[in-house]
This record gives structure tokens, C-alpha cells and sequence, in this order.
């Protein structure tokens, strides 16, 4: 095994944020932040069980096509050694496919006996962490999530490709469906889009008429599309998740739809453009109340979580009044506005500059919001020709 490259060891609390030229050294800076957390908890070294922290320390590799929890790989780091602990029945493709060239050993054991009696052996007169309760092991799992929130400069660039991914997925969908369609028709389209690029859809919800205005999650059924259609879609590629929505009409937009539609996006053009290093979110919230209020909807906030902190878990924490850490550069976070029969919703990366949006709309109509000097383009309805 080639050792990783000797660097300063940054502190564990705080994101790494300089642009970092390629995979290799990412991972490098992240193990010199585990080293860090080593020595401040006094363990010799830890283990990665959860997907969400083996993709973040790998940069982006994922164990495709293990149906068995049992059966994940698992992370071993301790100082410079980074191992993997992997089935026979995974371990080459992961090599050959995932972790070429980055620095990891492999410690492999056979399917028909279980990893175990391997991590056990591991663990044999050392004092260790772990993301998850394990016996005689230090929890490390709090400690891991904020050490993976903040998104590095290298992996900017793969999330906004996956960014454009999801808006293209959605907008390709909502130009090619057709009246009578089913929802469950639709979600198969959105699906061919996402996985064709490699990509995972991790959720999906097609609301068909007036569908949202009796459910706030819909999922999706066998209802025809006959007016109106709004889908929301979260996406995962190499670790990370993106979430979208977007809005079509079959014929005018409805009055109702068009106000309602309105309000949902000067909701979430105000929480965007608060989403600045150090802001607190119980302080966003409530401005995001008052634009509520002043659209004439005081309490459809009750009705709809406002966002969340996304990234390497699909939902790594929702944002609530009761949120009391105030919001980091590098954090990636989905805001969202559900009213009435429409939804506006999108995924951003706060950076010392402001937002920058991954899922922003293409060629798409758009409602141009300015706040404070400054404009924000929110994905408007789609009008589509009447029974087209």
C-alpha cells in the first residue's frame, strides 16, 4: 500500500474547503481530519460501517448491489492505514471498479463465514471508535456526520453534474408527458433518465391533478395526469443526493395553481438567499413565516417540513426553529415550499460567496425573484398545449 501524502491535520470540527486537485488527495485531507479525531478522543483507531460515511472517506465509491447490511464493506482507519473490509463475493470489483490507486488495503473475508470474526480480530486489545454501537467500542457517529457535512472542493464538481442531472431529468419528463398518463407511467421516464447516467433514484413522488392538495406525500399510483402534474425526485451519485421539483400544466395554468405556485417561490427564493455562512435557521424560518403570511397562507408552514441538510445522507438533519447551529460554508442544503396543488423545491451549496445552486432550471420558464438587491430564478409552471 502507497501511504497517503503527509499534510498539516486540520482540525475535525471544521470543513475542509480549499479546492483539491483530484480523488486522491481528498481522501489524504480527510484522514489527516480522522487522525485529528483520534487523538482528541483518545482511540487507537475506528470503524465506517454506515454507507454515508464510507462514500464520504472514499470520495464517492458505493457498494452497489449488496442487498445484505451484513454483508457491506467496512472502513478500518487507524493514523495512515486505511483498510477495507470486504465479502469475496465484492472485494475485486470494488478494487478494480471504486478504490484503484487510493490507498487502501484490503482485508477480506469469505461470505460463507461473515466479517464478524474479522472485525472482532480487529478489535482484539485496542481501544476504538465506531459509527455505530458496537461492543467495547467508543461511539464516533455524531462526531463523523459533521465531519462529512461540508462538502469538499473536490467533490463540488460531481455534485453539480448530479445537480444538472436531476434538472434535466425532470424537465425532459415534464416536456415529454402526456395527458392520461399514469403516475406510476411517469416515475418509469423519470427512472430511465436518472439510471442511464449511472445515477440512483432514490425517491420519487408524481402528483397528478389535485392530488397534492389531499396528500403532502404522494409517492405515486396509477392516477392519469389530465391537467396538471408536479414531481419532486431525489437522485444519488457516487455518495451524494440531490433533490428537485418541478411543475407542468396541460393548457392555462389554473388561477388557484398560479398564485399558489407564485407564493412557493418567493418562499424558497427567501430562504435561499439567507442561506449565508453563520445564519441561523430558526431566524430564516421565520422570515420564511412572514412571506407565508403575506401570500395569504399563514399556516401552510405547519404542513410541509421547510428544508434540510442533504449531501451524503438524503436527509442528514431537518432544519427546525429548534436548530441551534448556525449554517456552515460547504453544507448542502434542500429548501422547499409546498402549497396547495404545487411545490418548489431545490438543493444548493452555501459558499462564503452565497448559494450556488445544483439544481437550478434549464431551459425552463422562470420566475425571477430579487431580494435584497440581488435575483434569485425560481423554476416557474411549465405550460404545455391542452391534451398534449
Amino acid at each position: 500500500m502507497s501511504s497517503p501524502s503527509e499534510s498539516a491535520v486540520p482540525s475535525p470540527t471544521k470543513p475542509v474547503t480549499a479546492i483539491v486537485p483530484d480523488r486522491r488527495t481528498d481522501i489524504d485531507l480527510k484522514q489527516a481530519q480522522i487522525a485529528a479525531l483520534l487523538a482528541e478522543l483518545e482511540i487507537e483507531g475506528l470503524f465506517l460501517f454506515e454507507p454515508e460515511n464510507f462514500s464520504w472517506f472514499t470520495a464517492g465509491a458505493t457498494p452497489r448491489g449488496v442487498l445484505d447490511p451484513n454483508q457491506l464493506p467496512v472502513l478500518f482507519l487507524a493514523g495512515e492505514v486505511r483498510c477495507v473490509l470486504a465479502s469475496n463475493v465484492d472485494s475485486q470489483r470494488l478494487f478494480d471498479e471504486e478504490l484503484d490507486g487510493l490507498g487502501f488495503q484490503l482485508k477480506e473475508w469469505s461470505w460463507h463465514v461473515g466479517r464478524d470474526p474479522l472485525i472482532s480480530y480487529l478489535c482484539r486489545g485496542r481501544k476504538l471508535g465506531c459509527d455505530r454501537p458496537l461492543p467495547e467500542c467508543k461511539p464516533v457517529g455524531d462526531a463523523l456526520r459533521r465531519l462529512r457535512r461540508p462538502i469538499t472542493g473536490y467533490e463540488v464538481t460531481g455534485y453539480r453534474q448530479l445537480g444538472q442531472l436531476v434538472s434535466h431529468a425532470l424537465e425532459a419528463t415534464c416536456r415529454q408527458m402526456a395527458v392520461k398518463q399514469t403516475e406510476q407511467e411517469i416515475a418509469g421516464h423519470l427512472s430511465h433518465r436518472v439510471l442511464k447516467h449511472g445515477a440512483e433514484l432514490v425517491s420519487v413522488e408524481v402528483a397528478a391533478d389535485d392530488r397534492l392538495r389531499r396528500f403532502r406525500r404522494v409517492a405515486y399510483t396509477d392516477a392519469a395526469v389530465n391537467r396538471q402534474c408536479a414531481i419532486t425526485a431525489t437522485v444519488r451519485q457516487a455518495g451524494l443526493h440531490a433533490t428537485a421539483s418541478r411543475v407542468v400544466s396541460f393548457g392555462p395554468v389554473d388561477e388557484a395553481l398560479h398564485r399558489e405556485h407564485d407564493a412557493a417561490c418567493k418562499i424558497t427564493a427567501s430562504y435561499i438567499a439567507a442561506s449565508w455562512p453563520d445564519a441561523l435557521p430558526g431566524k430564516l424560518l421565520q422570515a420564511g413565516k412572514r412571506v407565508y403570511q403575506i401570500n395569504g397562507a399563514e399556516h401552510d408552514w405547519r404542513h410541509y417540513p421547510a428544508g434540510y441538510l442533504t449531501g451524503r445522507a438524503a436527509v442528514d438533519q431537518v432544519l427546525t426553529a429548534q436548530t441551534a447551529e448556525p449554517i456552515q460554508p460547504g453544507w448542502a442544503i434542500t429548501w422547499q415550499a409546498l402549497l396547495g396543488g404545487t411545490i418548489s423545491c431545490d438543493t444548493f451549496v452555501v459558499t462564503p460567496k452565497g448559494p450556488l445552486m445544483l439544481t437550478a432550471p434549464g431551459q425552463w420558464p422562470k420566475k425571477r425573484i430579487r431580494i435584497h438587491g440581488a435575483n434569485f430564478d425560481r423554476p416557474d409552471i411549465l405550460q404545455r398545449g391542452a391534451g398534449t
